[in-house]
């Protein structure tokens, strides 16, 4: 049934099940040969990505930030670009892409300067930055197009084997020749563009009739362009999108054959717009005939229980890169929204095409249960927004819980296992005065048990699962570094420059991290309980989800810090700096505040002592509007005076 404005890609209704709070096991793949991790965590709302270099620039909608991650899963402090989004619904900052030092980017500007919900003074827009390896300057307007609904926005961006880039806008409910019906005002909605990047960004209509599409990618074989697309009720699609290629929105839904809203076929097209020829999809869903069994948990028995969750919502399309991605050379991937799966699709031998074993697929269309295991990947994502492929790896945007994650083959693995084996026993060999750089360096999972590490140079470097129990860090650095699900145990992190450094899920429970510089870290879903961080600077940390029960975070730095959801029961907060700090439904009952510092904290939704709640859905500007009282039982209650 696809993204629709009666579901509305409901990145407000959907999401809002998703509870950030909630603790989801991975993804499964259904292939045994590969392997899926979580890669980075703690976006909000992100939509699609760009790899620039070895990094990556992430997009979150509602925000309108762009996000560095390095190669390793560890976000940088300050984003690298902010614009104010109008973000209601399908609005907001929804499409990037890169060719070489220029990021392309497509969002709903909101023309009041401000974040806002509503688009009624807004536009789209397509800009050109520079990317000068740390930020994005420069912008220049390619393209402005119309905003004047809440849904069908489109945006997708995707590059070509020549540097060209393609955008994607749906029909926002405009009903003009764009969507083949002829009108006296020509409007530029539902259609896909492309611009030509080596002639001053010249901007042609490349495609129409496109009702609701998040899904553009190019075939790295042949160069085709490629698309998914929404269906209003049903056949969500996917497209061979050749130039003059027209969808047939809003004339035909899926192939012609089917059922379709006009029984009189595809319309003609006036001029100029005569030669757009109309193509039936490649393939297509009628979700009619089919029930959530390949959902994780699922209890519903019946078609009429379980139709939301049987609905299909196609976005990202994808490619392997042909670098290495082991037997899938030769397949397009597509993501589902609705219902957190990667579905997987064989190429015929000239790729305009699929090939099935099954041949109750061979009319393109899924419509039966019986028909989903050839073509399901992976399945247990929290909606799935993008795919990308770089050296032999899939990431995948899980928007529901604000990750990404990684797919690799097992044999990619066991190749970097065998660099551990060596590299390990060269470490073995060593005094431990020597100083030794290994910065950015891959030792996943790597088991230093009776290696001595002192005065390495792990800046950066990918230590996740790694086996660092006991060992003597003496010299040590590990600013940057992914030490994600690390064992710590028994490791003196007390006073160590931490900044930026990927800590989650570590069980740092009962640490001493008295004054560790953690600027930036990554420490969100860890575990903090007990914890000492005594005038610990914790500035742009990431905590949300972490657990702080009983943490000490006496003087300690939290300015700007990121702590949604996190339990701070009975937490020493004493003298701490909380400006700026977000605590959006943290759990914050039986805390010591003071001499704390609250000033524009967020306290939206967060539960304090004796179950007050405080509901203000703005930020906290000044603490002359509160007034805080403490008691030997109820240590903390805020009373808003504003009003």
């Amino acid at each position: 049934m696809g993204i629709l404005h009666i579901t509305v890609f409901v990145f407000i209704t959907i999401i809002a099940s998703f509870s950030l709070s909630q603790v989801y096991a991975l993804p499964i793949v259904f292939d045994d040969d590969y392997i899926v991790e979580k890669f980075a965590t703690g976006l909000e709302y992100p939509i699609t990505m760009t790899f620039v270099g070895e990094d990556i620039l992430v997009i979150e909608k509602n925000t309108g930030k762009v996000i560095r991650i390095q190669d390793n899963g560890v976000r940088y402090n300050e984003p690298v670009l902010d614009v104010p989004v109008s973000n209601t619904f399908e609005a907001g900052l929804v499409g990037i892409a890169s060719v070489s030092n220029h990021v392309y980017l497509y969002f709903t500007e909101s023309l009041s300067g401000l974040d806002k919900y509503g688009v009624e003074n807004s536009k789209n827009t397509v800009q050109q930055y520079d990317w000068n390896g740390e930020k994005l300057t420069n912008p220049t307007l390619i393209k402005e197009l119309l905003a004047v609904a809440n849904v069908h926005h489109g945006g997708v961006i995707t590059t070509s084997l020549n540097n060209e880039v393609y955008f994607v806008i749906g029909d926002q409910h405009q009903r003009t020749v764009f969507q083949n019906i002829p009108a006296e005002t020509i409007l530029e909605t539902g259609s896909i563009f492309k611009i030509d990047t080596e002639s001053n960004n010249n901007v042609e209509l490349f495609a129409m009739g496109i009702r609701n599409s998040f899904g553009l990618a190019v075939d790295p074989v042949t160069g085709y362009l490629w698309d998914t697309e929404n269906g209003a009720d049903n056949y969500d699609e996917i497209n061979l999108v050749k130039p003059g290629f027209n969808s047939g929105w809003l004339s035909v839904m899926g192939p012609v054959d089917r059922y379709n809203p006009d029984t009189g076929g595809v319309q003609t097209i006036p001029p100029p717009f005569e030669n757009f020829e109309y193509s039936d999809p490649e393939f297509s869903w009628y979700v009619g005939g089919i029930r959530d069994t390949s959902l994780p948990s699922s209890e519903c028995s019946s078609l009429s229980s379980c139709r939301e969750r049987s609905q299909v919502g196609p976005t990202a399309i994808a490619f392997p890169d042909q670098v290495s991605f082991g037997k899938y050379s030769d397949w397009l991937f597509v993501g589902d929204f609705h219902n957190g799966i990667i579905w997987n699709f064989q190429l015929n031998t000239d790729r305009t095409g699929f090939v099935f074993s099954n041949p109750d697929l061979s009319d393109l269309v899924l419509d039966d249960n019986d028909e989903i295991d050839e073509i399901i990947f992976a399945k247990g994502f929290q909606g799935v927004t993008d795919i990308k492929f770089h050296d032999g790896v899939m990431y995948v945007i899980s928007i529901g819980d604000g990750s990404i994650y990684k797919i690799y083959s097992k044999e990619l693995a066991e190749e970097k296992k065998i660099w551990n084996v060596e590299m390990l026993k060269l470490l073995k060999t060593r005094t431990g005065s020597e100083y030794i750089n290994l910065s950015n360096t891959d030792f996943r999972g790597i088991n230093l048990d009776n290696v001595n590490i002192s005065n390495i140079n792990f800046a950066r470097a990918n230590l996740s699962h790694a086996d660092l129990s006991g060992q003597d860090i003496t010299g040590i650095i590990l600013t940057g570094a992914n030490l994600s699900n690390a064992n710590l145990t028994g490791v003196d992190l007390s006073g160590m420059d931490l900044t930026g450094t990927r800590l989650t899920g570590v069980d740092l429970s009962g640490m001493d991290l008295t004054d560790t510089i953690l600027m930036g870290a990554d420490l969100s879903d860890t575990n903090l309980s007990n914890t000492i961080l005594t005038n610990a600077n914790l500035e742009n940390a990431h905590l949300e989800n972490a657990n702080l029960l009983d943490v000490n975070l006496d003087s300690a730095n939290l300015t700007n810090a990121d702590l949604r959801n996190t339990i701070l029961v009975d937490a020493n907060l004493s003298n701490t700096i909380l400006a700026g700090a977000d605590l959006t439904n943290a759990a914050v009952t039986g805390i010591i505040l003071t001499g704390a510092d609250l000033e524009n904290a967020v306290l939206t939704d967060t539960i304090l002592n004796c179950g007050a709640t405080v509901k203000d859905k703005t930020a906290i500007q000044s603490l002359e509007c509160y007034i805080a009282l403490f008691t030997q039982t109820c240590k903390f209650w805020i009373f808003n005076l504003c009003d």
